[in-house]
């Protein structure tokens, strides 16, 4: 049996495509009539605001561009996502109870009726 060397059918095919190509196989804008002459494509947005915005605009411009393909606007708003909502950090030991909550909230209720 052989231990190295080419081995045939081995190795990737010809013509197979790569992650890039798989991903981007469909077409950016799916609705031309949806952009307005002299904008980006992209954002749509004039030149000269698009040059000033932040991140978080752009953003939240290509997720609301209805124009775009549904994966673009996607990938824009889980881009968006963090500068606009903050993960919650987890509780610390160190930190003090909050007033009232470790008194008996269902001391008010009336009795629960268990059946065996």
């Amino acid at each position: 049996m052989a231990h190295g060397g080419a081995r045939p059918g081995a190795g990737r095919k010809k013509g197979s495509r790569n992650k890039k190509q798989v991903d981007w196989n469909g077409p950016l804008v799916v609705d031309p009539s949806a952009l307005a002459p002299g904008l980006d494509a992209l954002s749509g947005m004039n030149p000269q605001d698009l040059a000033s915005c932040s991140p978080l605009a752009f953003l939240t411009h290509i997720y609301r561009n209805r124009g775009l393909a549904a994966a673009i606007r996607a990938d824009a708003a889980k881009a968006a996502l963090p500068y606009a909502h903050a993960r919650l950090a987890a509780p610390r030991d160190d930190q003090p109870a909050l007033p009232g909550l470790d008194s008996g909230w269902g001391d008010d209720l009336p009795p629960i009726n268990r059946r065996n």
